[in-house]
């Protein structure tokens, strides 16, 4: 008995004829979603699988973000690619060809944010004094 592992999606990512098969599936999902519901479903398969999505899927996958106006969403797909990647300069390539489009629609990483403070309000049952 010879050990196979199993893909997800049933793709072997050798295989280049399924890889682009997939990558074609997915981008027109991005291109023709309607809703942040079939977003956020397109978004779970993708970040679902073995491997990193292709450049050109995570750019679909944040223009269909932004057609929907969900700032919040499309800061949330470059985190989750840079969760997925093995290095961090791996991350930084995507950011380097990706970076003309996130400048045409206004979006920036995380880290260009800057870090928050959480503020909590104060309540009167919670306080010590």
């Amino acid at each position: 008995m010879v050990p196979a592992r199993a893909y997800s999606h049933g793709l072997d990512p050798a295989s280049s004829k399924d890889y682009d098969a997939y990558v074609s599936e997915w981008t027109a999902h991005f291109q023709s979603c309607q809703d942040d519901f079939e977003l956020e479903r397109g978004l779970n398969q993708i970040f679902a699988q073995d491997w990193c999505p292709q450049v050109e899927l995570v750019g679909e996958a944040i223009k269909a973000a932004r057609r929907m106006d969900s700032f919040a969403t499309t800061v949330r797909i470059l985190e989750a690619v840079e969760h997925k990647v093995h290095k961090k300069e791996q991350y930084q390539q995507y950011l380097n060809v990706l970076a003309p489009l996130l400048n045409e629609l206004g979006v920036v990483d995380k880290h260009a944010l800057g870090e928050f403070k959480t503020v909590r309000q104060k309540v009167w049952w919670a306080d010590a004094n």
